[in-house]
């Protein structure tokens, strides 16, 4: 039973399928993600645009407990659930 709940959520080729555009909260540790837009009042996007998490760039995701901690052009940054779930991302190929 296992091993049809795992392939459940493949394609025919046997790779794992991506979501087309999730927020950067669904990202698992370890996943590449490229930023697609910030939903977040503008003041927050615009805080974050000064750290480098703008749209266009290229994220990884290091730790996904409790909030989200990026490494985001060779600087980590700290984000919370709330603020996490607030950016859509499309996952890269790793």
């Amino acid at each position: 039973m296992l091993k049809r709940l795992l392939r459940w959520n493949r394609t025919e080729t046997g790779v794992p399928a991506r979501c087309a555009e999730c927020p950067l909260a669904a990202c698992a540790s370890g996943c590449r993600a490229a930023v697609l837009r910030m939903e977040c009042d503008q003041a927050e996007a615009h805080r974050l645009r000064h750290m480098g998490l703008f749209e266009g760039s290229c994220v990884q995701v290091l730790d996904s407990r409790n909030g989200m901690l990026l490494e985001v052009k060779g600087s980590r940054l700290a984000l919370g659930a709330a603020l996490a779930s607030s950016i859509k991302v499309l996952p890269l190929a790793s």
